[in-house]
């Protein structure tokens, strides 16, 4: 029980020190006491199962209470500012002083760092997942360059970049480093510089796998590396692992275990930001079997015989299924105003979805016509969103960040820029009634 001391340090433990040196040996922890069976645990051990019974019911109310008194802290807290409310709420419950805590790597746009709780940590894998031309690309680009400013606004430290597709495109690079105002404001000894992106390709596993494995940890201190970019994790594997059989996939869960794994250990060891692009699929709602009635004919509602499940069951079933749960950590589906068959899944799964420690999602609207006034149609302008949608030290972003693709890169964008963007003015929406076609008639047409 090393971890009762840390998760409840208040914890008066002297009744159960008895039980602690089995449990510790049986690697039981305070997850296991509130999730698995008391006499399972007992039996495991093996230990009283009455001792074991009382002290798990002295566990759980003590993590309620702990809870409660969380919870209380954040309702006292009188804060008039909604997002100034979300940073301070998430300090309540992480009990940190700060929801960054050390340097951390800016975006250098104002409105995108404060979603992220004030940067991207250090020490974390954190997967960057969107369709495609929605600017994954474009936003781990403008971090290869921000990362070389000194904090707090970077670490001070190069990049590296491994591509599993196109090559770095070191002209959009330069672009970006000459148009961004963050960087013309400094002196040219203090920008950022290509010179310190290293750029490594990779086009199959067995080499990917090489190369993070070997080569990667020791150029990370070689060079001065603060951040690592994979551009985009799931290519080499879409391409080698196409199979959908249950061997198949248990094989390429492995993989994605070790990828995990050796990324975790670059980004603790070396205290460095290891960002990962996602692609994305759609998402095809699947056809249950509801139970039904045995005369086809009958109106009246089904009565569940000694083989069909009970409404009740079968409604606690569909609330814990992946289909219902994975809203919650795809990032599609947990907004009302979403429309279904916008619905997507990140690549690789739930087998991928645990190596990482934060989703950063990136949408973009369907295109679709607008009404203008009048008889006028118009094609909607595409436009971007940016969310968290999980990660360990903020809050889920409860409204998305809309964005544009710039000359300088990814920048946020204003509400009353977005207002003035969706409502067009007068003239724009009569324009088209100044237009010869608009007011043509046929020859044939009569008028009294």
């Amino acid at each position: 029980m090393s971890d009762l001391a840390e998760i409840l340090p208040n914890f008066d433990s002297r009744d159960y020190t008895h039980l602690f040196h089995s449990l510790e040996k049986n690697d039981i922890t305070v997850a296991d006491l509130i999730t698995l069976d008391p006499i399972e645990i007992a039996r495991r051990c093996p230990l009283p199962a009455t001792d074991v019974q009382k002290f798990v019911l002295d566990v759980t109310k003590a993590l309620q209470d702990d809870l409660q008194g969380k919870v209380k802290q954040v309702w006292d807290i009188k804060i008039t500012d909604p997002a100034e409310a979300t940073v301070t709420i998430a300090e309540s419950l992480n009990g940190a002083a700060s929801p960054v805590v050390g340097p951390s790597l800016k975006t250098l746009d104002e409105t995108i760092d404060r979603a992220l709780g004030g940067g991207i940590v250090p020490g974390h894998i954190v997967e960057v997942v969107g369709e495609s031309a929605v600017g994954k690309t474009q936003f781990v680009l403008g971090l290869l360059l921000s990362v070389q400013l000194p904090p707090p606004h970077g670490l001070g430290r190069g990049a590296i970049y491994v591509s599993t597709e196109a090559p770095l495109s070191t002209n959009r690079l330069q672009q970006m480093l000459e148009s961004h105002p963050a960087y013309e404001a400094l002196k040219p000894r203090d920008r950022p510089s290509l010179d310190h992106v290293h750029a490594i390709a990779t086009n199959d596993l067995e080499a990917q796998e090489h190369i993070l494995r070997f080569q990667l940890p020791v150029a990370v201190q070689r060079f001065n590396v603060g951040l690592v970019v994979l551009d985009s994790v799931a290519a080499n594997f879409r391409a080698e692992h196409e199979t959908r059989t249950p061997a198949g996939l248990a094989k390429r869960a492995t993989e994605l275990g070790k990828l995990g794994s050796m990324l975790r250990r670059v980004a603790i060891e070396n205290n460095v930001v290891v960002v990962v692009t996602n692609q994305v699929s759609d998402r095809f709602d699947e056809l249950r079997n509801l139970p039904r009635s045995s005369s086809p004919a009958s109106s009246s509602p089904a009565i569940p015989g000694p083989g069909l499940p009970s409404a009740s069951a079968e409604l606690r079933r569909e609330v814990q299924s992946l289909d219902h749960q994975q809203c919650f950590f795809t990032g599609w589906g947990d907004d009302s105003e979403e429309r279904r068959s916008q619905f997507k899944n990140p690549a690789l799964g739930l087998a991928w979805a645990n190596q990482i420690s934060t989703r950063l999602v990136l949408k973009m609207e369907s295109e679709r016509l607008e009404y203008a006034g009048g008889n006028i149609w118009r094609d909607k302008k595409k436009s971007r969103t940016f969310r968290v949608v999980f990660a360990p030290w903020t809050c889920p972003t409860t409204a998305a960040v809309p964005y544009e693709i710039d000359m300088q890169g990814i920048i946020s964008i204003s509400e009353e820029k977005r207002l003035e963007e969706s409502s067009p003015s007068v003239n724009e929406e009569h324009t088209a009634l100044l237009k010869e076609e608009f007011w043509a008639m046929d020859d044939d047409e009569e008028y009294p």
